[in-house]
C-alpha cells in the first residue's frame, strides 16, 4: 500500500468514536490459522505463548512507567489478560504485537506461558499507523511522543495537519500546537517528556522567540515548581513592554486572508502572506524535517 492510498483512506480506517480493535475486525480479514490444534478453524480469539511474541517495532511511546505496569500485572495475576493482544504474523511464523505491549511486559513479568490475541494482516504502514492511533487513543503518549507520532504520520505518510486531526479526532489547531513542541529546544522537550513539565508549559514558553530565554525560564519553573499561569506571568514580564503611541496596523486585506485560508488548506499547515508597498513574501510553516520534506514535494509537484 502507498503512502498516498494510506494517506487518503486514514480517515475511513480511523474515524471518531472507533478503537483500533474496532477497525482491525472491520477493514482487515482475519487470519485463519492460528490454531495448531485446530488450524482450519478461523477464530478472532486464540492463544499463543509469550515467547514467539515480539514488540512492535513501530512504538511510538518511548517510556513505560514501572508502577504502571505493576499495577497492571496485579490486575492480569488477579483477573486474566481481560483484553486481548493485537499482533500480525511475521514470516518466521511468530508474531509482532501491533497494540497491547503493556499487555505483553506484564505477562512477561508474570511469567504467563500464554496470552490471548487477535490475529491481523497488516502491511508495515497499517502497524505504524494503528499503533499511533492505538496509544493516542489510550492516552498512554507524553506530549512530545505524540508530536513525534504526529510528525511521523505527516512525513511517513504525506497527511496534511488536517488528515492528522480527524484521524486522531482533535482539533487541527491542537494538532498544530503539540507539533511545534518539537521546535522547542531540547533540553525543554526532555523536561516536557520527562514530566517536569505540562504541554501548557511548553504551549507557554513557544511564545517566546529567544531559545536562552526558553532554556532559563524552564530551568526556574523546575527550582521552583511554577505552575503555567505563573510561567505566563514571567514571559509577560520578559517580554518587552510596547510603547505607547505605536501605529496600529491597518486590517489585512479580506482578498489576502482569503488567499492565506486556501495556501494553509493546500499545503497542510500555517501560511503567512507578508505585503509592502510593492513588495511582499509568504511565510510557510514546518514543524519538522519530514514536514518540510513533504510540503516541499507537493510544491515541486506543482511547479
Amino acid at each position: 500500500m502507498g503512502k498516498q492510498a494510506l494517506g487518503r483512506g486514514l480517515s475511513a480506517l480511523i474515524s471518531s468514536g472507533k478503537s483500533v480493535e474496532q477497525v482491525l475486525r472491520k477493514e482487515i480479514p482475519i487470519e485463519p490459522r492460528l490454531s495448531a490444534a485446530r488450524p482450519e478453524t478461523p477464530t478472532g480469539v486464540g492463544y499463543v505463548e509469550v515467547a514467539r511474541l515480539s514488540p512492535n517495532r513501530f512504538q511510538p511511546r518511548k517510556q513505560i512507567d514501572d508502577a504502571q505496569l505493576r499495577e497492571l500485572a496485579d490486575s492480569i495475576k488477579e483477573k486474566g489478560v481481560l483484553a486481548p493482544i493485537l499482533v500480525r504474523r511475521r514470516p518466521d511464523g511468530d508474531y509482532e504485537v501491533i497494540a497491547g505491549e503493556r499487555r505483553l511486559r506484564a505477562a512477561q513479568l508474570l511469567k504467563l506461558e500464554r496470552v490471548p490475541v487477535v490475529v491481523r494482516d497488516v502491511s508495515d504502514q497499517e502497524a505504524l499507523v494503528l499503533s499511533i492511533i492505538e496509544n493516542i487513543q489510550r492516552e498512554e503518549l507524553n506530549p512530545i511522543e505524540e508530536a513525534q507520532a504526529f510528525s511521523r504520520l505527516i512525513g511517513d505518510f504525506s497527511l496534511t495537519q488536517e488528515g492528522v486531526a480527524q484521524a486522531v479526532s482533535k482539533d487541527r489547531s491542537t494538532v498544530a500546537n503539540i507539533l511545534r513542541l518539537l521546535t522547542l529546544p531540547q533540553e525543554v522537550q526532555r523536561a516536557i517528556s520527562d514530566g517536569l513539565l505540562s504541554f501548557g508549559h511548553g504551549k507557554a514558553l513557544l511564545s517566546l522567540d529567544s531559545v536562552p530565554q526558553q532554556i532559563r525560564l524552564t530551568r526556574m519553573v523546575l527550582s521552583n515548581s511554577l505552575s503555567v499561569r505563573e510561567l505566563e506571568a514571567q514571559i509577560a514580564h520578559t517580554k518587552p513592554i510596547r510603547r505607547a503611541g505605536l501605529r496600529i496596523p491597518k486590517p489585512k486585506d479580506p482578498h489576502v486572508v482569503d488567499l492565506e485560508k486556501r495556501l494553509q488548506q493546500n499545503l497542510g499547515t500555517r501560511v503567512k502572506i507578508v505585503e509592502g508597498k510593492k513588495r511582499g513574501r509568504i511565510q510557510i510553516e514546518y514543524f519538522s524535517p519530514q514536514d518540510r520534506e513533504r510540503i516541499l514535494s507537493f510544491l515541486l509537484r506543482k511547479a
